[in-house]
């Protein structure tokens, strides 16, 4: 009993693993589709899905062995708006009022029997290449057609007419022509616009064709030195902002340098004396200090007032002794000094920039 519940369970297992083999590798292409196969040890297979048909694959078993290159016949559309500037007109820069423009709706399908050909031509192994080459595949059509109807200005009198004849007429079978190889088929043509400059406002123009040079030239070179500024303004402020972030930190470090800085941000002509601001001024310390510190008031006294910043020394009657010159400095700290002299008590120091 045991024996035969394990042989129909191995059995069961192998049936359904084929089964989902052989769903996993069947392959179904679309009415208006078909596939490519690429193997990614053997390359692109030559065999192509066809729209409707079903194909197995057993190699679609091993995961990442096979890619499907899946796309549609038709119908097709593209967009491609063709714009041709004579080469004077690309000289002087003009724009696209000066040039000949063809816009048109290229309703197209691709040949199955050619599917393969046009996937090798893409410049890599993938559908969404497609629109790119065949916008380049147009350009140059359009190019060596324009050469042929306009090879130069002269060629304008008259071109709008001829350009419209063509593109309603002979159009379809050239691109058809040239797209052979490719599997391309172009079924219809909707035109959007059809544009070909005023001759007359053309060679006006190109006649004035040296001041529109200079003109442009000197725009541009306006242009360059408002750059060249803006860029050397970008360099120094960088410089300042990078100066001003060390002097920050330097003044962190050392508060005593803010006096040096103020000193010497002055003019080379101007000479600073810097004496101790919290001994003589007292402009550091709280009112109530500053009161503590005064003495009790008396009466009047009779010598002269004294200016807080009054530099200058008061007259005292002579002295005994005329050996030793009276000194009677409104700060006690320079008595008897030299002039600019630094003392333990505070004093002058001369620091004019050398």
């Amino acid at each position: 009993m045991t024996g035969r519940f394990f042989r129909s369970l191995f059995w069961g297992v192998l049936l359904a693993s084929v089964i989902a083999w052989a769903y996993a590798g069947t392959v179904t292409a679309g009415y208006r589709e078909t596939i490519l196969v690429e193997d990614t040890v053997d390359g692109l297979q030559e065999e192509v899905i066809s729209p409707g048909e079903t194909t197995f694959l057993p190699a679609l078993a091993v995961p990442g062995r096979i890619r499907l290159h899946r796309i549609q016949l038709e119908p097709r559309f593209l967009r491609f708006p063709w714009v041709y500037q004579f080469p004077a007109g690309q000289l002087l820069g003009l724009d696209d009022s000066f040039a000949v423009q063809v816009q048109a709706h290229y309703e197209y399908s691709i040949s199955v029997n050619e599917i393969r050909a046009l996937f090798l031509s893409l410049p890599v192994g993938d559908w969404s290449q497609l629109k790119p080459y065949l916008e380049l595949r147009m350009r140059s059509f359009w190019a060596e057609k324009m050469r042929q109807m306009a090879p130069n200005e002269a060629a304008l009198n008259g071109l709008d007419d001829e350009l419209n004849i063509y593109v309603r007429g002979d159009l379809r079978s050239d691109l058809n022509n040239y797209f052979r190889p490719e599997g391309i088929e172009f079924r219809r043509i909707y035109v959007e616009r059809i544009y070909v400059p005023d001759a007359g406002r053309y060679n006006a123009t190109l006649q004035a064709g040296q001041n529109l040079l200079n003109n442009r030239l000197e725009r541009i070179s306006i242009i360059d030195q408002a750059r060249a500024k803006r860029h050397a303004s970008e360099i120094l402020n960088e410089v300042y902002l990078d100066r001003l972030e060390k002097m920050a930190a330097l003044l962190q470090k050392y508060p005593e340098l803010r006096d040096y800085a103020a000193v010497d941000s002055l003019s080379d002509n101007v000479r600073v004396l810097v004496m101790p601001y919290e001994q003589y001024f007292r402009g550091n310390q709280p009112a109530n200090q500053q009161n503590a510190q005064q003495p009790a008031a008396e009466g009047p006294r009779n010598e002269p007032p004294v200016e807080p910043y009054d530099f200058t020394t008061i007259e005292q009657p002579a002295q005994e002794n005329p050996g030793v010159p009276s000194d009677r400095s409104t700060f006690p700290g320079m008595r008897n000094n030299p002039p600019q002299a630094a003392v333990p008590d505070g004093g002058f120091r001369d620091l004019t920039p050398p």
